[in-house]
């Protein structure tokens, strides 16, 4: 599998930075555009002010829910 870093914005307002992971040779486009209806997604946790390694969370999100998700490098 490959990591792919991604900004997401949901349609309620939330927003947050994440991973996904796709097939070798797929792109995120190909993750949004198949036909799961729910994808997971290693969440950043917000840890402002404490210096430590980054925390991830999964997630579960339903793809009708994601506003947009775009790759970051």
């Amino acid at each position: 599998m490959k990591k792919i870093k991604v900004y997401v914005r949901l349609f309620d307002g939330t927003t947050f930075w994440g991973n996904v992971f796709v097939k070798p040779d797929d792109r995120l486009q190909d993750l949004l555009n198949d036909e799961r209806k729910f994808i997971p997604v290693e969440k950043l946790e917000d840890k402002r002010g404490v210096k430590s390694e980054d925390t991830y969370v999964t997630v579960v999100l339903h793809k009708d829910g994601i506003h947009y998700m775009e790759e970051r490098l």
